[in-house]
């Protein structure tokens, strides 16, 4: 992939993300609120947009290693925000 175009499409990402992870800390503050539900609702979207994104560049990428190199600056940054994600989900589920 052009690296103009990578560039681009990772900032683009970069963008989902920043939004994921607000959208992820407006969750676990509201926990107790009614907001929660609502909050989960757009974390949970918010994440799955991100992480599609993600796929569909390294899914997009020929070259091998250009793709290793995304996988190794970002990948793990994915996996945490469906892990945190998923703190709040599990999390909550033992409240009641």
């Amino acid at each position: 992939m052009p690296e103009d175009e990578l560039k681009r499409r990772m900032d683009d990402f970069q963008d989902l993300f920043v939004e994921a992870r607000l959208n992820i800390e407006d969750a676990q503050e509201s926990q107790e609120t009614t907001y929660f539900a609502e909050d989960l609702d757009a974390a949970q979207e918010a994440v799955d947009e991100a992480v599609a994104a993600f796929k569909g560049i390294v899914n997009d990428i020929e070259d091998k290693d250009q793709k290793n190199s995304l996988l190794r600056s970002n990948g793990l940054k994915v996996e945490q925000l469906k892990g945190e994600l998923k703190m709040i989900i599990d999390g909550h589920g033992h409240h009641h």
